[in-house]
């Protein structure tokens, strides 16, 4: 189940942050001063090729493939990230419910939606060449 860290890093000037976590997943949700999402990060398949989806309000979406930045056991180095293909939005979206029984309702109902818009997105722009 997606849990919620109840201890999270604030940033002068960012809107509120909040993070859940699991074994899969991680999800990290901006709200402004009166609770309205202005954007999340979604990160996926953390143990084996990680994935990252991001909205923002005023950005849109992004897909990335996350390289840890561990070249090797026992080095920590900073994550990249860097553009990438297909999202597997039904095997997301399931995992993504599947662990969120925890997570507010309305962060909840948020992010399905936008997990099933960007797939939308997604194939339009595939569809386009883009």
């Amino acid at each position: 189940m997606l849990m919620e860290l109840r201890k999270v890093r604030q940033v002068a000037g960012e809107d509120r942050r909040r993070w859940f976590f699991c074994h899969d997943l991680d999800l990290v949700v901006w709200e402004d001063e009166g609770g309205t999402i202005t954007g999340f990060q979604l990160a996926y398949d953390r143990h084996r090729n990680e994935h990252s989806l991001s909205w923002q309000q005023d950005r849109g979406f992004a897909h990335y493939a996350v390289d840890d930045g561990e070249p090797r056991a026992g080095v920590d180095a900073t994550p990249c990230l860097y553009p990438d293909g297909p999202f597997e939005q039904d095997r997301v979206l399931a995992l993504f419910l599947a662990v969120s029984a925890e997570v507010p309702a309305t962060i909840v109902t948020f992010v399905e939606a936008r997990l099933r818009e960007f797939a939308l997105v997604g194939s339009a722009r595939n569809a386009q060449g883009l």
